[in-house]
Parts: structure tokens; sequence; C-alpha cells
């Protein structure tokens, strides 16, 4: 069984609720930060961008100020009582429902809630630090469970306890509901008792962070069931100084490589996208005793980036980059240069990330890019 609790959420309120929440800060560049806070006030980049030249400690004591600024005008409010709450997000393609809740920090240190990816322990450090000091959860961390029965019925989603439903400039709706009835919120907690374990599909980082602070016992949480997910790839694009005719040459001592018209989806084969020509790596078939070495990625690290290219450690690398795979394919190429590579990765199903996990092992690096993701600044936590 794992624990989930309610928690008092720190929110905007409900006249600008469409102007505050934010993608996560990294997607976006300098200038289009500078673009949105220059246009908006009440952008939760306001609140997380500082002057870069100040020290890690000052910057964080300034995001901690500016949300007390943000609450004492009244852009924010923190909710009076304690309450679960039910985020939807709506695309053009994909509809998610889950729950926003408090997890167990204890449940994470005792392994209920378990891991696919390996944290770096600077920017573990890094984050703790951060929440030791603006003592907040800005978005949840994306959890799922090994199950498709989702434990939320009609019956917590109606008219009379919706707070939010908007539209953002992107097109994606977003709807909120809060769960106050003590009856209601009793049996949603009773319901997890039948889950043995949660599982980590996006804020890996987060989780540690949270953890190594020691600010709180709790951590925010977007659980959804794993039929709910998307799950893309990580491509990678490396750079080069070695000619095309170099590198099928070295490529073609150890496999066959063919020329195709575009790449396949799901395809266990390399495929690459070199001076706007696509080429198919033949890998040999092999038995495969560990699931990780089965994966595309291990497949291309093994036998292409570290023999051919000297690479490693791909997320050490400053010759790759990382281009998540939700990017329709005809943007990613127009980008490529001409020392460029392209590696058209595959999916990794949420089945297979649930198994790595209950082995306890962890996927390469960026192998996974699971959707939703969830806006800063929309459902908080503070910690207490």
């Amino acid at each position: 069984m794992v624990k989930i609790s309610t928690f008092q959420a720190l929110r905007p309120t409900e006249k600008l609720v469409e102007k505050v929440p934010t993608q996560a800060y990294s997607n976006y560049s300098k200038e289009k930060v500078k673009k949105e806070i220059n246009k908006n006030k009440y952008s939760f980049l306001n609140i997380i961008t500082t002057n870069p030249n100040l020290s890690i400690a000052k910057r964080f004591n300034t995001i901690r100020s500016n949300f007390n600024k943000f609450k004492k005008e009244g852009v924010l409010m923190k909710d009076e009582n304690h309450g679960l709450y039910i985020y939807q997000q709506t695309t053009d393609k994909h509809r998610y429902t889950g729950l926003i809740c408090a997890i167990e920090l204890e449940e994470y240190q005792n392994k209920k809630i378990k891991i696919h990816e390996k944290t770096i322990k600077k920017r573990e450090e890094l984050f703790s630090k951060y929440l030791s000091i603006t003592k907040i959860h800005a978005e949840p961390i994306l959890i799922t469970y090994d199950s498709i029965k989702t434990f939320i019925d009609q019956s917590n989603i109606s008219d009379e306890n919706k707070l939010y439903d908007f539209q953002n400039k992107d097109g994606i709706k977003h709807e909120v509901w809060k769960i106050i009835d003590q009856q209601k919120i009793k049996k949603m907690i009773k319901n997890f008792d039948s889950i043995p374990y949660l599982y980590i599909a996006d804020g890996h980082h987060r989780m540690a962070s949270s953890l190594k602070c020691g600010k709180t016992q709790k951590c925010l949480a977007y659980i959804l069931t794993k039929q709910e997910l998307t799950t893309h790839p990580f491509h990678r694009v490396l750079s080069t100084k070695k000619s095309k005719k170099k590198i099928l040459q070295d490529i073609g001592i150890h496999f066959n490589i063919k020329k195709i018209k575009l790449p396949y989806q799901q395809k266990n084969n390399i495929q690459l996208y070199i001076n706007r020509e696509w080429y198919e790596i033949i890998l040999k078939k092999e038995e495969k005793q560990n699931i990780l070495d089965d994966l595309l990625v291990s497949k291309l690290l093994e036998n292409i980036l570290k023999p051919i290219f000297n690479i490693a450690d791909e997320r050490g690398s400053k010759n790759i980059r990382f281009i998540a795979g939700n990017t329709p394919i005809k943007n990613i190429t127009k980008n490529i240069k001409n020392n460029e590579i392209l590696f058209f990765m595959n999916t990794i199903p949420i089945d297979t990330i649930i198994k790595i996990a209950n082995q306890n092992q962890t996927t390469p690096p960026k192998s996974t890019f699971i959707s939703p993701k969830i806006p800063s600044g929309l459902i908080m936590m503070e910690l207490i």
C-alpha cells in the first residue's frame, strides 16, 4: 500500500489563472523569458527569474520574496482548508486526468516509490537548497502506478467543485476540481491501499532533492494510471568533424547499412539522418540477458557512439543534444546542420519502464519524454 494525503494548495486567483501558469523554465530561451516577463506581469516567470550575477542563496531568497509579493498582491492565494485536487489537461490528441495530492517522502525512502532514472548529485544539491529557501513545490512530480484502474469517478467532477477551466495560448485546456468532502477523501485515500508501488514518470531530481532537503515529510504529486501517460523517446543529435563518407564507411565495417526514404516508428534498428538523407543500420540479432541491453538507446551507445565516436557518456558530451520525441520529425530535420547526425530513437513502453524500475535498474540518460507536462505555478504546495 502507498500513502497519499490532502494538502493546502497555493494557487492563482480565479481571475488571474490564465496569466500565471507557465511551462517549465528550461523550455524558454533567454529571449522568450524576457519577452514573457515584459508583456505579462503576472507570469510565474516573474517569480523565478532573477539576476544571474547574484549568489545562489541570494537568487533563491529573491524567489521567495517574489512568492510573498504575489501572495500579498492577491495574485496567489492559499486555500484555507486541505483537499485533494483533480487536474485534467486536454490537447488536440490526448486528455489526461489525474489526482494532485501530497505523498510521503518516507515511501520514496523505503522504495515504495520507484525510480527508472539516475539523478545527478550536483542537481540534487542545488534543488535541495532551492527548496530549503523558497519552501515551495511549484509543480507536482508526475507519478503513475501499475494498473489501468482509475480512482476518479464522475462524483469527483462537477460544476460545483470546479476551480478552473481555461485554455492557454498553446491551445491546451486546463481544468481543476477540488475535493473537500471528507467521505470522498477517505474513499480516495483508502483506494490507494491496494496499490503496492508508485513509479516516478517525471521529476526524479525533484523527488530526490525533496528528501535531501529535510524541511518536510511530504512532496507534491500528480498521479495518473499508466494508460493515461504518453511516452516518447529522446532523439540524439551528434555534431562531428567526420565526413559523411567516413561515417558510413566506419559503420559499414561492422554493420550492413542501407538508405531509406523516411524513418519507421518503433524500429529495432538504428535510423539516422545525415546530409538530408536517411539510413538504417541493420543490427545483429542477439539474445539479450538484460532488459536494458535490448533498449535502442543502449544499442546506439554500445554499437555506434562508443566505438565510432568515442562517446561513453552521452549526457556529459558537449557534442550531443537531445530532442523530445513529441516534436514532428520534419521540424527536427529542418534544423539539422551539415556537421550533425540525427539518431532517431524509439519509444520505451511504460510497461517496460515499470519492469526496469521493479528490477531496481535505471534507463540510460534521456531515454524517455513522458507527458503530460504540468504547468508551473498552477497548483503548488508550501513546505511547512
